[in-house]
């Protein structure tokens, strides 16, 4: 396996739906799907482009934030339909919203790749007066960043 630098740079938009109250927390729960334009750049090589389909479940605090979420991740090249698949786990830290993008591999030069990439994650509503505690549907925004390392099959 060769190990290689990779570096994450997307922003989309996003659903959440409408949030379900967790027994014995003041969390509530929303699934979302967000749809992402993601620039991969291996280090050595010509960037890639991605069009990108998250779909996973956040809990919710009373003041927006999300200490918890998860979610699976498909990427697909936009030049060649080559799929990336992996899966996000999102938490806050420092009082910022992280993620950590894990990879199980996908097809074309992606078969066998495996690897993490720790994020930064900016979002708000799309709106300027959205409302991610109303509990109601709402479409937020986001912005994603971060470096990882992803092995190659030799």
């Amino acid at each position: 396996m060769v190990q290689r630098e990779v570096t994450w740079i997307s922003g989309g938009f996003a659903q959440w739906g409408r949030q379900a109250p967790l027994l014995g927390s003041d969390l509530k729960i929303v699934g979302y799907e967000a749809d992402m334009a993601v620039k991969l750049a291996v280090a050595g090589e010509s960037p890639y482009y991605f069009r990108t389909l998250f779909t996973g479940q956040d809990e919710v605090a009373p003041d927006g934030s999300v200490p918890r979420g998860w979610g699976a991740v498909k990427m697909e090249d936009l030049r060649t339909g080559d799929l990336l698949i992996g899966h996000v786990d999102w938490f806050i830290e420092d009082g910022r919203d992280k993620g950590t993008m894990s990879f199980d591999g996908g097809t074309g030069p992606w078969k066998g790749v495996t690897g993490t990439i720790p994020v930064d994650l900016e979002f708000s509503t799309a709106e300027s007066t959205g409302d991610i505690t109303s509990g109601a549907p709402v479409r937020v925004m986001g912005f994603i960043e971060g470096t990882g390392q992803f092995s190659f099959p030799d």
